[in-house]
């Protein structure tokens, strides 16, 4: 009796951390914090185009009075699936799921962490399907400054 007990938890840790294994490889889930966004009345859920997917190094630049980071400041911005990953320097990483669109006919997607520093990443689309810049800005709407390659 105590042998079938002992191999049915072996098994059962077993399986446990297969699956925790694959859920990491997915890479999704890239930080500790992880903010998956609730619509909020009026608000429609966005689709990334395939053709921002990718990892970009920005810098901020035009901060406001109240921005919360200096002209300079270096930034890594990952999306794939729909789902955004921002590494700021000097502040720990976020992942954000579940964009929203800035207006029907924007090439603007909006990721609204409302788990950590209430701000808003808005990326934005170039004519050629590009990434032009990461609009920062709190989840009310201030605006706050620009992330890009400039």
């Amino acid at each position: 009796m105590n042998y079938f007990k002992i191999r049915l938890s072996l098994l059962t840790a077993l399986i446990l951390c297969l699956s925790c294994s694959n859920n990491e490889e997915s890479g999704d889930d890239l930080c500790s914090t992880v903010c998956v966004y609730t619509l909020a009345s009026g608000e429609t859920t966005a689709t990334a185009a395939t053709s921002l997917e990718g990892t970009y190094e920005l810098t901020f630049h035009y901060p406001q009075a109240n921005a919360p980071f200096t002209d300079g400041t270096k930034a890594t911005f990952t999306l794939k699936n729909n789902i955004l990953t921002v590494e700021i320097s000097g502040k720990d990483c976020i992942t954000i799921k579940n964009p929203i669109k800035s207006s029907p006919s924007s090439t603007e997607i909006i990721f609204k962490d409302t788990c950590r520093d209430q701000y808003s990443y808005a990326v934005s689309m170039n004519a050629t399907g590009g990434l032009n810049e990461v609009n920062l800005g709190t989840v009310s709407g201030t605006w706050l400054g620009q992330f890009n390659d400039q």
